[in-house]
């Protein structure tokens, strides 16, 4: 664990030169999805349990929507610059770089585009290079705050523990993104209005009932952290 920045937590990995870091990143991603909704399953049916016999009081009630946590994941990496960094009154062992900004808007993504975990093409191509575990679906291009450039960004899911319908469903939703980044704004309404994923109501929304600007490129570029 590098940091606690907040209610945030950076965890590094492959400081053993472990090559299977990304694989590792992605197996913690999904361990702390699964981890933080057994916990609010857990306080649902506390919730019944005492409303079977009371309601709650307003300071029980805000406890509960507090614990109800939901927490997205952001995945990037390549070089950066891993050590002691500090003063004499203070030191840490942590990491500095672009992609440990990348990492946090990837994690800042999470919420719009209501995805538990969101990595870079970085980690795809790291994690496919070793393991088939992940498929990996590709939900946008976009250049982050302080970037120049547009990253593809992708949602890696274990198909043998998802849903059955799931990667039907992405599929639907990657053939609305080609129609998207080619300026064929009313086809892509159409499937993604057809996909059924919460995630493309982003690009709904995005897109409105107008066509694409003129100098459209395919790339959404974010204004905020």
């Amino acid at each position: 664990i590098g940091s606690i920045i907040g209610d945030a937590i950076l965890a590094i990995y492959g400081t053993n030169a472990s090559r299977k870091k990304s694989l590792e990143a992605v197996d913690s991603a999904w361990n702390i999805t699964k981890l933080t909704a057994l916990l609010r399953n857990k306080m649902i049916l506390r919730r019944k349990e005492i409303e079977k016999q009371r309601t709650l009081t307003v300071a029980e009630e805000n406890v509960y929507k507090a614990v109800l946590i939901d927490v997205g994941v952001g995945i990037d990496g390549g070089n950066v610059f891993y050590g002691n960094i500090g003063s004499n009154e203070h030191m840490t062992n942590t990491v500095i770089g672009d992609n440990v900004n990348s990492a946090s808007r990837l994690e800042g993504l999470t919420r719009i585009y209501h995805l538990p975990v969101i990595c870079s093409e970085y980690v795809k191509e790291e994690v496919e290079s070793i393991s088939n575990k992940y498929t990996f679906f590709e939900i946008d291009t976009v250049q982050v705050k302080g970037k120049t450039e547009g990253k593809k960004i992708f949602f890696p899911v274990n198909m043998e523990e998802s849903e059955q319908n799931l990667s039907s469903k992405f599929n639907l939703f990657e053939k609305a993104l080609s129609a998207y980044y080619s300026g064929n704004w009313n086809e892509a309404r159409k499937i993604f209005n057809d996909c059924g994923l919460e995630t493309a109501r982003v690009f709904l929304e995005r897109m409105g009932n107008s066509k694409p600007p003129a100098d459209w490129m395919g790339i959404w570029t974010m204004t905020t952290k």
